[in-house]
């Protein structure tokens, strides 16, 4: 007998915590309007219900998860505030609650730190971040066993109520406490924009939008944190401001990439005649996936760069056998061309992302075919093979550049498709192509290379 692995209907743990998330919320709010806490609720709220949204739309997405459990953490956090708040403090039950409305700040404000870390992807800027993400999670689990095992964080907190199994924390506790949070907790916002302009610095397109729209909301919070501070001379009012930015990283991390993949596949609408296809095709799987990209056309022994992108000095050429070390699609041409699209990244792929290269691979046989194409009729133009085309036939092949179908044809020099379509075929056959008559759109990009070709070079 052969196991099976059972694997939960999708959606179901998102749903669990959404659920979880809102009777905590609703439960402390039944014990009544704690303003120094409600940022807490709302947080919690926020967080979770934005990480489940992208979670639903992008199954396993690690910034959907980050969110999430981010969210489930101020949860508790905001609960158990409120027992603790409200309740009586000689009440067992009360002090266990508050305690765990204490304890695991530390951890929300990382999980918080690593999803800003990662936005809008779920993926580190670069790998040099590694030992960063490894300070933040070892001062983060410090910090919390501290505040765990002594009521070291209960001041701060605004909590009376006693530590449900130890004392007042012993001075050489509190001492480290002082030297390792406190410097940790300010640590943590500090990375905050700097991995947001790490990021920047190497993101383009859709990227830089997504991290556009997560500043514009930070800069809306933080003003509103002034205005309270200079006004009120409390920080409440940017506490409860700050709810609007995991709002807007979650429409941000799932608008975007809707958008880039939607942009990647349809690259070829909104380019120019002008334009290099290959340039194009690389440029487009870069932006959509975040990494360089390179489209490769060769033989099954080595590919040599035909597209890359950002535009850069041309890499060294490929041996064939190492595309399986690499983020790449295979493209097996005819008469044993072989093509090739890779990316830089050296994290895997998501299984969204996995499909987009699937998809851009496809459109790149079709680029990789355009190439040669192109070079099979500039061989027949340098022998001089398109002076025996007819002028009949020059017509139609120039209409079909031009990207008319056989019937645009017919219709532009009034003409019958009986007509047209022998030209066509006449016109491959001339030039020893062997093509369908509807190929025009290959002869497009051919006859735009030529035309570009023979134009005279610039003095």
């Amino acid at each position: 007998m052969t196991g099976s692995t059972t694997r939960l209907p999708r959606g179901l743990v998102p749903l669990l915590v959404v659920s979880g998330v809102v009777l905590l919320v609703t439960w402390g709010l039944a014990q009544g309007v704690w303003l120094t806490n409600l940022h807490n609720g709302l947080l919690a709220l926020a967080f979770t219900l934005v990480g489940a949204y992208v979670l639903h739309q992008r199954r396993d997405h690690p910034e959907g998860v980050l969110l999430l459990v981010a969210g489930a953490v101020q949860a508790v956090l905001f609960w158990g505030r409120q027992i603790g708040h409200a309740g009586d403090p000689a009440s067992a039950g009360v002090q266990w609650a508050a305690w765990l409305g204490v304890w695991p700040i530390a951890l929300g404000i990382a999980l918080v730190t690593l999803a800003v870390i990662g936005f809008p992807t779920g993926r580190l800027p670069s790998s040099r971040w590694h030992p960063v993400v490894a300070v933040v999670v070892a001062l983060a689990l410090a910090s919390a066993v501290l505040s765990l095992l002594w009521p070291v964080e209960y001041g701060a907190a605004g909590l009376a109520v006693p530590h449900p199994f130890a004392g007042p924390a012993p001075d050489a506790v509190a001492a480290l406490w002082s030297a390792l949070a406190h410097p940790a907790y300010l640590l943590f916002q500090v990375l905050w924009p700097v991995a947001i302009w790490a990021r920047w610095r190497s993101a383009t397109g859709w990227v830089r939008r997504q991290l556009a729209w997560l500043l514009l909301a930070a800069a809306l919070a933080a003003l509103v944190l002034v205005v309270g501070l200079l006004g009120w001379h409390s920080p409440t009012p940017g506490l409860l401001a700050a709810t609007v930015v995991p709002v807007v990283a979650g429409l941000a991390v799932v608008h975007g990439e809707h958008a880039a993949a939607y942009s990647a596949l349809t690259w070829m609408s909104r380019r120019g005649h002008a334009d290099d296809l290959p340039a194009d095709l690389a440029r487009a799987t870069g932006e959509a996936l975040g990494a360089p990209a390179t489209l490769w056309l060769g033989s099954a022994e080595l590919l040599r760069p035909v597209g890359v992108w950002p535009g850069a000095d041309d890499p060294a050429p490929l041996p064939t056998a190492d595309l399986g070390a690499r983020v790449s699609r295979r493209v097996d041409l005819d008469a044993g061309r072989v093509g090739a699209l890779t990316v830089d990244r050296r994290d895997q792929l998501t299984p969204r992302e996995d499909r987009l290269l699937d998809d851009l691979a496809a459109q790149a046989a079709l680029v990789l075919q355009h190439l040669t194409f192109g070079e099979m009729v500039e061989r027949e133009r340098r022998a001089g093979h398109l002076d025996r085309l007819t002028p009949r036939e020059r017509d139609v092949l120039e209409l079909m550049a031009e990207g008319l179908s056989n019937a645009a044809i017919c219709e532009r020099l009034h003409l019958s498709v009986k007509t047209v379509e022998p030209v066509v075929g006449s016109v491959f056959a001339k030039l020893s192509l062997h093509q369908q008559p509807d190929t025009n759109r290959r002869v497009l990009a051919v006859l735009a290379h030529l035309r570009s070709a023979e134009r005279p070079a610039s003095p």
